[in-house]
């Protein structure tokens, strides 16, 4: 294969440091970049700045809450990381969703859409090394520079779960971020993408960057592994973001009973309705050979940065399941 595999770098029971720790352990097993998600903890920023302290792994962020910290503090913290990286770092910011910014940010979940625009607006000039000015209904940047000269251009990703946002990507970012989709989704998605990239005058190399975090279980027990992923998952499923995502993906009637469940507070019902066919379509599970095999469908489809998540138990089935697959696709 010869796009090289990347390391997703998501929250765990096991803390922090255990994070740290196992991005240190695998950076010697062919991984081309490290990538931090952010739900509602450990904080992403702290955990890659960490990361920049114990490898040689270019970072990159997919993605923070556009809403819940200020464009100048995402553009700080951004410029930060890419001169602890010597410049190999990529931001990538998303429109997250209610319980994240609302009731935990204190945030109003209001026109998300436009606040994730005022946002990339106003950090693309600082992430160029240049100064950035915006008077826009969400976001306010009074003529901010990154005080030193740190290595530019940081590339700007967005987290795209619909056909706006997929379009905004396409006139604004430098890459894209995608998670709990099928190869067969990402055709649809990056036509978006070049829509939108289109509409506002640019043209997008064919190479444009496409990172996906890829949920893996390498496992002789399949049921286990899908029953595991439908209870983590599908309170993600009934987030109004996911919800429409799953519905435009095609599983209208996933998205329509997990929603209903939801509503009605019974977490089992809403576990049920993720079935198995949805799990197989869009999280990677079984042998070590299948999981490969997988990983190249998305590869073959457009993906660019296979970011992989492993789902195990405990760190040291974590890192166990991550070499596994990337000496199999050595």
């Amino acid at each position: 294969m010869t796009t090289p595999l990347s390391l997703s770098l998501g929250p765990t029971a096991a803390g922090s440091a255990a994070v740290v720790e196992l991005a240190r352990r695998v950076a010697d097993t062919g991984f081309a970049s490290a990538w931090a998600s952010e739900v509602a903890g450990p904080d992403a920023f702290s955990i890659l700045g960490a990361v920049a302290a114990t490898t040689d792994l270019p970072l990159g962020l997919a993605v923070a809450p556009a809403q819940t910290r200020t464009a100048f503090a995402l553009a700080m913290t951004a410029m930060s990381l890419s001169d602890l990286t010597d410049g190999h770092f990529s931001m990538g910011i998303g429109a997250s969703s209610p319980p994240l910014v609302e009731r935990f940010g204190g945030v109003p979940w209001d026109r998300p859409l436009t606040h994730l625009r005022e946002v990339a607006t106003a950090l693309k000039p600082v992430l160029a090394g240049e100064r950035s000015s915006l008077d826009g209904e969400f976001v306010g940047m009074g003529g901010y520079r990154y005080p030193a000269p740190g290595p530019t251009p940081v590339p700007l990703f967005l987290g795209s779960l619909n056909q706006q946002s997929l379009r905004l990507c396409g006139e604004l970012a430098d890459g894209l971020c995608l998670n709990q989709f099928g190869p067969h989704h990402l055709a649809d998605m990056l036509a978006e993408v070049r829509a939108g990239a289109a509409a506002a005058g640019r043209d997008l190399p064919d190479d444009f960057p496409v990172m996906a975090r890829l949920f893996v279980c390498v496992t002789d027990d399949v049921p286990a592994a899908r029953t595991a992923i439908r209870t983590t998952f599908a309170p993600y499923i009934a987030t109004p973001g996911y919800n429409r995502f799953y519905s435009w993906m095609g599983y209208e009637d996933t998205a329509a009973r997990i929603a209903d469940a939801a509503g009605a507070g019974d977490r089992e019902a809403m576990v049920a309705a993720f079935t198995d066919d949805v799990v197989d379509d869009l999280f990677v599970v079984g042998d070590v050979d299948t999981v490969v095999a997988r990983i190249g469908d998305y590869v073959d489809a457009g993906v660019t940065i296979p970011a992989l998540e492993a789902l195990a138990p405990t760190m040291d089935g974590t890192e166990s399941m991550l070499r596994a697959i990337a000496s199999a696709w050595a």
